[in-house]
């Protein structure tokens, strides 16, 4: 008996053992950064196999679209006991190295880092920014393991921003629980301005590269507005530390949403102007909401995550476009947008969505499921046969709102939903929600009209009834058009000196009259023409045009009859005095003067 019993704890240490699951420390090196290099030595530990296969995402979470970051990888080497071992790819992502049961390996590999976008990285000699998606392979095995990294910056780099763990003093080493936390932890390096603040209780953290002029005081007070805004829909703020990335550059704008953090880009000029800056304030609010939305309360199939294909959900009309809807509500909210313009953002919203020939092709589920194939690889007929689960998914948020505070008397509105679901499925269930649950959560705030709505605006193409929504709040949108504007359906670019046609409206007077994609303008009824608005606004709707253009080394004669602009253009109807319930509907959307 006793034999056994001394026998036992052997034969499970070694059955552990077989199962034990390897460790992975990187150690990223930056010592040439003008070549746009990163340079990664992977150390993995207590391998329990006889070959190893390492693999790199594909896509990175937040931006729906297969990036195939394999591209950028080159010299790749495996090694054991300081000698080379033999490996190979087994697929666009995937490396095999043949070790024959090796205990430790030490891979060696470059990335090329050379894009300055919110979901890439990039390395020069100013700064390196990471995106982990697009550096650290994995192993399957060990996803959820603890990774180790070290990183070794250049020499003139004194600073590093991330939310990655730190486990010691030293702020190059790092330490993620699992690769999902590893990669969701965007990293920030060279000589950046920083400052720190709290809102809502919790530190916040900013790092500014490339930035302009901006004043530091009024940035705290604004960003803090939104914050404790946005922590009031959901009563919470689930993190100890949050970290803003902000890049300044000439290419424009965006964001990306993580954990624990966001990337904006904006142009340094931002600060300037107080449109712009509103705007900016606009794109803070949006990736801080995402913070609940998407990356805690988040379609089920959106985490853990497959990062080797698509990862598909009917749903990101509810996780990016109700984010939009809010992006413009909380900066309401918080004072940094007056009630005209709001209305405003809320009436051209709704006319882009009716004007949109897409909008009875595709349907807000389809958009969001096809969102890896039609929204980020649009082309010049995509607005055809496309809508925007961004913008359209907003307008139904405007929707949602309406119609539960309908059902509530003006009680309660979309807050309550996304607070009930965030509580319910993220601190309850500690998982994502599923199609049949979201209806389900939806019908417990509005009844019978989720199913309609459903129906109709998210799996149909019906067109969206604002009007009979935004009667609650005693508002009514009017078609002002005069039938006297005339109307081509061509969209032009700018090509040595002349427009080139770059889109063309579905049955409209461009379509009709066989005007093509790329074709070279000489000119418009004998007239070479560089602004085709000029020439529009001087003629009517059913007046003919004669167009002469270059295709394919032809020379053709293109004829045909303007139409009129074949879409409403709404404006607010003044409207009458409102009954309590509307008037407490109107002030939870549109907010007290």
């Amino acid at each position: 008996m006793k034999k056994s019993l001394l026998w036992l704890p052997a034969f499970v240490l070694a059955a552990f053992s077989a199962f034990a699951q390897p460790r992975l420390a990187y150690e990223l090196r930056f010592e040439q950064p003008y070549t746009h290099y990163v340079d990664v030595q992977l150390t993995i530990s207590d391998l329990a196999e006889a070959e190893t296969e390492l693999h790199l995402p594909v896509w990175t979470p937040g931006s729906y679209l297969i990036r195939e970051f394999a591209r950028n990888v080159d010299s790749f080497t495996a090694s054991a006991d300081g000698e080379l071992l033999p490996s190979e790819k087994t697929s666009k992502s995937s490396w095999l190295i043949k070790h024959g049961g090796k205990k430790q390996l030490q891979i060696n590999y470059r990335v090329y880092a050379f894009e300055l976008s919110v979901r890439t990285s990039f390395v020069d000699v100013a700064h390196a920014y990471l995106n982990g998606t697009t550096v650290f392979m994995y192993h399957k095995m060990a996803m959820n393991q603890a990774h180790e990294v070290r990183f070794i910056p250049h020499s003139q780099w004194k600073k590093i921003s991330t939310t990655l763990p730190q486990p010691g003093k030293d702020p190059w080493l790092r330490m993620a629980v699992n690769y999902d936390q590893l990669v969701d932890c965007p990293v920030e390096m060279g000589n950046h301005d920083t400052f720190e603040f709290k809102a809502a209780g919790i530190r916040h953290n900013v790092a500014m590269f490339g930035a302009g002029k901006y004043n530091e005081k009024q940035l705290i007070k604004d960003y803090t507005k939104i914050i404790e805004t946005a922590v009031a829909v959901f009563g919470e703020l689930p993190l100890q530390e949050y970290l803003f990335i902000v890049h300044h550059s000439a290419q424009g704008g965006g964001g990306l949403e993580h954990t624990t953090s966001t990337t904006l880009q904006t142009r340094s000029s931002v600060y300037e102007k107080e449109s712009s800056y509103k705007g900016f304030l606009g794109l803070v609010a949006h990736e801080y909401f995402h913070l609940w939305n998407v990356k805690r309360l988040r379609p089920v199939t959106l985490g853990p995550f497959d990062y080797s294909k698509e990862n598909y959900t009917h749903n990101l009309w509810f996780s990016e476009g109700f984010t939009s809807y809010y992006d413009n509500l909380l900066t309401r909210r918080a004072g940094l947008m007056e009630q005209d313009k709001y209305l405003e953002v809320l009436r051209s919203g709704i006319e882009s969505i009716h004007s949109n020939p897409g909008d009875a092709i595709q349907s807000l589920a389809e958009s969001s499921w096809d969102a890896w194939i039609k929204y980020y690889l649009r082309n010049e007929n995509s607005s055809n046969v496309t809508v925007t689960y961004y913008r359209k998914g907003a307008m139904l948020g405007l929707v949602f709102d309406l119609a539960i505070l309908q059902a509530s008397n003006g009680a309660y509105g979309l807050d309550s939903l996304m607070k009930k679901m965030y509580q319910q499925y993220y601190l309850g269930l500690k998982r994502g929600f599923t199609d049949e649950e979201l209806l389900r959560s939806c019908r417990e705030f509005m009844g019978s009209e989720a199913d309609f709505i459903f129906e109709k605006y998210v799996y149909g193409t019906t067109k969206i009834d604002f009007n009979r929504y935004l009667a609650y709040a005693g508002l009514t949108l009017e078609d002002v058009r005069d039938g006297k504007t005339a109307y081509l359906g061509l969209g032009t670019r700018n090509s040595s000196n002349r427009l080139m046609v770059s889109s063309i409206r579905s049955n409209s007077a461009a379509e009709k009259a066989a005007l093509n994609v790329n074709d070279l303008i000489l000119s418009v009824d004998g007239q070479e023409i560089t602004d085709l608005d000029k020439w529009l606004v001087t003629k009517k709707p059913g007046e003919r045009f004669i167009f002469i253009v270059y295709r394919d080394g032809n020379q053709l004669t293109l004829e045909g009859k303007l139409d009129e602009f074949p879409a409403a253009r709404y404006g607010w109807s003044p409207g009458g005095s409102r009954n309590p319930v509307q008037q407490k509907i109107y002030d939870q959307i549109v907010g007290k003067n």
